[in-house]
């Protein structure tokens, strides 16, 4: 009770704050304000890279310069082209997009569907399919005859193919929510029976699959008809929207409901600075801090939502604020904000319109726009944990941080992209005001596992922090340990978050240590508490944690036990707690210890923890302690 009432007071603090002070990450704008001319920015991006000669087979197709070809779904743009013209007169932009439209239209197969180029999945056709719905009554009246018909047609047939074969044994769930959506619209243009029963059947299956705490299974590995398993990333970005705008067109009231009720979880995962922690999800290995680096986004769910919580537009404004930090120098969206500094090529442009379309939906469809000054979850002391997936969310004093030990297993073992995710009780995030994000994570393993989406890079290794042994048989590390007990609690005025486990490797088996892991957060320092159980005698464990390289930051060893963390504006200093471990800058390993997705870029501070041969168990202790 005592917590509750210091939230809601928090709360009122926070909001009387922001109004007399207007700080730039709290600074009161409406959705609609924000969205536009960033919208605008990206269009402007993608224009400049779409095929003008009218003599080439690819006339009105738009040019990714990272994959060097043109992406069947970048003609999901002419809907952020065609709202653009909508809003400002831009005729230019109206003609690139019935361009695009044209292109796209002369792309489909006979069966209705289009290949997501350069591979053979036609899944997307939904996504592509609802851009051109929704473009049509702004762009049709300025089509020729010849083009209205060619696009009526090529909706029908794509509406038809999706009636057919979407379901969760054909697709992740994602493309399940888009298309219950799609066929919605798809009804309300030309009315069949196939397309409203398809919808409805979809949607309810969605709502089915919402687990108790209304998180969305079935984005991962298929078992049978079905797909388990929760991304917060494409639930937010994808699912929700998809299900919210069914509704919303169908005046289907109860997915409305279980919409609302999953995105009150949903919002604990959007960050003080707009980030969207899908850190430490089954499809983590697309995580950009702004989202996910293929879906759409969050700006339409947060925009439907918005008449029944202020605080969705907070959460809307400042993610496409936390968007502008990913711009690159070829003016495109990278996949994180270190881009340029951690490859030297241009990023697919898929990033780019997935969020120009985001931007578009989000303003066409806000339902109650207005000052984004409400505050989110976690702008205020409090926590929340999530037994459903083992995943507790925490703020406290100016330190907010994710610890997962989601426990989803895909079938097919490491085998599956769905099993390098950071698990264990590892901290996957770390946010401290002031200073941005300390801590990250990223894939265990890099693979490209999809090599349209996926760059070829040097090896890396991981940014998550974590305990791990390299032994004569392999790499064993908490990260990989998906059966770890896990509690959260508040223990003396401060939140705890226990683990306990042992280091497996990617086959999921032990090397003979264990460990508890406790994080534990309260007021101005964060507390990592390590007991490490050696059965063996010969492997030195190490404690890894890589510090987040923004701009201005500085990492000083201070003397053996101490190291100083300092940015532009504040210092945090890392204290080791242990007479048998050592604390060292691992400065060798920062040559690896970056990552495309997110594309950030770390220094690794190392623990080296020997095995006590009388005792067998080692405890040490890590403290992140504001300074300044």
């Amino acid at each position: 009770m005592k917590r509750h009432f210091a939230r809601y007071a928090s709360a009122w603090v926070f909001i009387l704050v922001s109004i007399l002070t207007a700080t730039p990450l709290f600074a009161r704008q409406a959705l609609k304000e924000y969205a536009k001319p960033l919208m605008m920015r990206l269009n402007e991006q993608i224009v400049l890279r779409q095929n003008d000669d009218t003599r080439s087979p690819d006339y009105g197709g738009i040019w990714c310069p990272g994959c060097g070809l043109y992406h069947t779904r970048a003609a999901e743009a002419l809907f952020p082209l065609a709202y653009e013209y909508e809003l400002t007169g831009n005729r230019e932009r109206l003609r690139q997009a019935i361009r695009l439209g044209n292109w796209l239209v002369a792309r489909q197969q006979p069966d209705g569907a289009w290949p997501e180029t350069p591979e053979t999945w036609t899944g997307t056709s939904t996504d592509q399919l609802l851009m051109m719905l929704l473009a049509w009554p702004i762009v049709s009246p300025h089509l020729s005859p010849d083009e209205r018909a060619r696009w009526s047609s090529s909706m029908e047939q794509a509406g038809d193919y999706l009636a057919r074969v979407m379901d969760n044994a054909f697709a992740s769930i994602n493309y399940c929510a888009t298309t219950a959506a799609t066929l919605a619209h798809m009804n309300a243009f030309l009315p069949k029976p196939s397309y409203a029963a398809k919808a409805r059947e979809l949607a309810r299956m969605i709502v089915a699959k919402m687990n108790p705490e209304y998180f969305i299974e079935g984005e991962g590995s298929r078992e049978g008809k079905y797909k388990y398993g929760v991304d917060l990333g494409y639930n937010m970005e994808m699912s929700l929207w998809g299900l919210a705008e069914y509704a919303r067109v169908t005046g289907d009231g109860p997915a409305a409901d279980a919409v609302a009720l999953s995105l009150k979880n949903h919002l604990w995962f959007i960050y003080p600075n707009g980030m969207l922690d899908a850190s430490w999800a089954i499809r983590s290995n697309k995580w950009t801090t702004f989202g996910s680096g293929t879906s759409d986004g969050c700006h339409p769910l947060l925009a439907l939502m918005s008449d029944r919580d202020e605080a969705y537009i907070t959460a809307a404004v400042r993610n496409m604020r936390q968007l502008e930090h990913s711009f690159t120098r070829e003016g495109l969206l990278g996949f994180g904000p270190h881009y340029d500094r951690v490859r030297n090529a241009p990023p697919c442009i898929y990033p780019t319109f997935t969020k120009a379309k985001s931007l578009a939906m989000a303003q066409s469809w806000v339902t109650r726009d207005g000052p984004g000054d409400a505050p989110l979850p976690t702008d205020t002391e409090g926590w929340r944990y999530f037994p459903t997936m083992n995943v507790a969310v925490v703020r406290s004093g100016d330190f907010c941080g994710t610890v997962t030990a989601y426990n989803y297993k895909a079938k097919e073992g490491p085998r599956s992209k769905y099993m390098h995710r950071p698990a264990g009780g590892s901290l996957s995030i770390l946010w401290v005001d002031g200073f941005d994000l300390l801590q990250a994570s990223s894939q265990t393993e890099y693979h490209r596992w999809e090599p349209m989406s996926f760059p070829e890079i040097p090896a890396t290794t991981p940014l998550t922090p974590r305990i791990e042994v390299s032994a004569n048989n392999g790499y064993y590390t908490n990260l990989y340990e998906y059966d770890a007990a896990f509690t959260v609690g508040e223990r003396d005025g401060a939140v705890e978050c226990t683990a306990y486990g042992q280091l497996k490797n990617r086959d999921q088996r032990p090397c003979g240590v264990g460990y508890t892991l406790t994080h534990r957060f309260g007021g101005d320092r964060l507390t990592k508490s390590f007991m490490i159980a050696h059965q063996t005698l010969t492997d030195t464990v190490r404690i890894v944690e890589p510090i987040v390289l923004n701009e201005g930051t500085e990492i000083t060893r201070q003397d053996s036990r101490t190291i100083r963390i300092g940015s532009r504006s504040r210092t945090i200093l890392l204290t080791l707690d242990s007479p048998e471990a050592t604390l060292r800058i691992d400065k060798k390993g920062a040559e690896t210890c970056w990552s495309i997705y997110p594309a950030l870029k770390a220094l690794p501070i190392v623990v080296d923890v020997p095995c006590d041969e009388t005792t067998r168990r080692t405890p040490v202790t890590l403290t992140y302690r504001i300074e300044s």
